[in-house]
């Protein structure tokens, strides 16, 4: 490893402490860092890599903890869409620490830790050692995966990652050996599992953050058709399996993400794999609706397209299955075709329109094409005139290069209005993913009734929230960046209802907000009232309860002279 990699990794996180990514503290940028480049070909957001950081008090030794079943992130067992057969299971533990070195004490405690973690027979009042709530709820959910897959599970894959600013290449033997031993530990648990362990270095961590998405590649085809900017083509299934994938691992990234992630494997894929295996089976394309493309650009040169900007908006399950069966060593003696649909287009609400009609015609959720809805296209419009990037679809302004600072998610900006509007601050707090999925909450949220100039306002409160909590934030283990997530809601709640005297202000009040009387003082002095009131509170669990909550807005209407508080919609006992 040259010198300049420590140097190159320290500037790289010095610019992630600069943007908050996820905080101002440097050993939380480097973690932040590590997960998401050692999972970059998972092409996670930002809320599924937070969704995955396990650090803090009792943490075992861990700091991500990542279960994904057939590539996709398992976070919720319930609203997951669990595959009916040939399932991938595959989870990464990932220890990091900002040393310049690789050392042999966090590979210590990993290695008591998987001891009994990973012993699954176990209840957790037999675990001898102590761990937070995440812990045992990560292991609670891999202890389900692994029991409702284990009918139908094709690979079983456990990787381990200790990433530090050291050198890889001189790793002691005592810590190789340590390594070797969680290995084995790993095996003695599960028998049927392939265990890799990595150490992840400056030097890898360099590359792999060099490593940057191709939305811009070459795909050959056998026949086309074509009219202006619109083509139908058949392209060999090799050909098409090496379109999509980059060291063997599936392009995610060029799938149009809000509709991937509520596709499940069924029925449909059992048949495709079928077809694929069958080699006395009719032409791929007789069989199969093939794949919809979309691009800004496409030219035909010499027996290939080259497209720009590219966007797989329709066939991720016939893309997954033709990936599936190249990637397990399976060939086509056949060379079979797939029907592929290239179409042109720099107009968003043109493509919006295309993705919403291509995927309708499978079964999709409905819920699942919100990203294409008007308001929240209107929502983009008018973040973006404020200085803001909201990502209807995961990771499009990540993958485009805007920094973290100017980019909110719906689901940030929908907690914000749960807490803003709604009066929540606990709902907010603990605001899902899945609640998009149901129609009437997310109805509720994104209502095209809803003033569109309250949103801008929302987001400025949630970014200059965080900004300033994250300066205040107190130094402990047990401190971690999910302080923001757990603090930023009633904080805000209560520094917007001392502006206008009251806990019954209105979306059209919010939206006439004057953003200079949300000053740092007073989210300073609300925060030092909660200290004052509730000390125990900042580090421990109730903020899961919502009578936390209630009794701050209480203290709160006291000590500031707020009115409104028996008016508002979800703090009243």
């Amino acid at each position: 490893m040259a010198k300049n990699d420590v140097l190159l990794i320290d500037g790289i996180v010095d610019e992630r402490v600069e943007l908050q990514l996820p905080s101002s503290r440097r050993d939380e940028a480097f973690e932040y860092l590590a997960f998401e480049q050692i999972l970059k070909d998972f092409d996670l957001s930002r809320d599924e890599i937070e969704s995955g950081s396990v650090d803090g008090r009792n943490d075992g030794g861990i700091d991500g903890f990542f279960i994904f079943v057939n590539g996709h992130l398992l976070v919720e067992p319930q609203s997951f869409i669990w595959p009916k057969s040939g399932a991938q299971l595959e989870v990464w533990v990932i220890t990091c620490k900002l040393h310049d070195t690789f050392k042999q004490a966090p590979l210590d405690n990993l290695v008591a830790s998987v001891s009994e973690l990973f012993d699954l027979g176990l209840g957790k009042e037999e675990l001898k050692g102590e761990y937070s709530e995440t812990i045992l709820n990560c292991r609670e959910n891999l202890k389900l995966a692994y029991r409702k897959l284990s009918a139908k599970m094709s690979d079983f894959s456990l990787n381990y990652s200790y990433s530090s600013r050291g050198n890889s290449e001189t790793v002691g033997e005592s810590i190789i050996a340590r390594a070797e031993q969680i290995k084995s530990i790993s095996r003695d648990c599960f028998g049927n599992v392939t265990v890799d362990f990595n150490f992840h270095g400056s030097a890898e961590l360099v590359e792999l953050h060099r490593k940057t998405p191709n939305f811009c590649l070459e795909l050959p085809y056998s026949e086309v058709l074509s009219r202006g900017e619109r083509y139908v083509l058949l392209a060999n299934l090799k050909d098409y399996y090496g379109f999509v994938t980059d060291d063997n691992k599936l392009r995610r990234y060029l799938f149009d993400s809000n509709v991937r992630d509520f596709m499940g494997i069924n029925r449909v894929n059992e048949d495709i794999k079928y077809t694929l295996e069958n080699e006395e089976s009719p032409d791929f394309w007789w069989l199969n609706n093939g794949v919809t493309i979309l691009a800004t650009s496409a030219s035909l040169v010499g027996g290939s397209i080259q497209l720009q900007d590219i966007q797989i908006v329709n066939g991720l399950q016939t893309t997954e299955s033709i990936f599936n069966h190249f990637n397990a060593g399976n060939t086509d003696t056949k060379n079979r075709s797939v029907l592929i649909k290239v179409i042109v287009s720099q107009d968003d609400t043109i493509r919006d329109t295309i993705i919403r009609a291509t995927n309708n015609q499978t079964n999709v959720e409905l819920s699942s094409l919100h990203a294409t809805d008007k308001i929240q296209r209107d929502i983009e419009d008018i973040l973006e005139i404020n200085g803001y990037f909201y990502e209807r679809r995961k990771n499009y302004y990540l993958n485009l290069g805007h920094s973290a600072s100017e980019i909110i998610t719906p689901l940030t900006l929908a907690s914000g209005f749960v807490n803003l509007i709604l009066k929540s601050p606990q709902k907010a707090t603990i605001l899902k993913a899945r609640f998009m999925r149901s129609d009437e909450s997310y109805e509720m949220v994104f209502s095209d009734k809803t003033l569109l100039s309250v949103w801008p306002k929302i987001a400025f409160v949630i970014k200059y929230t965080d900004q300033i909590l994250e300066e205040i934030r107190p130094v402990g283990k047990n401190v971690t960046e999910r302080f923001l997530k757990r603090w930023r809601q009633i904080t805000s709640l209560i520094a917007i209802a001392r502006i206008f005297n009251t806990f019954d202000f209105s979306a059209k009040d919010l939206s006439q907000l004057d953003t200079d009387k949300y000053t740092k003082e007073l989210i300073v002095s609300t925060w030092e009232f909660f200290v004052s009131v509730k000390p125990d509170s900042i580090s421990g669990n109730g903020w899961r309860q919502k009578r936390l909550y209630v009794d701050l807005c209480k203290e709160a209407s006291t000590k500031f002279n707020l009115n409104g508080l028996d008016h508002t919609l979800d703090l009243k006992h």
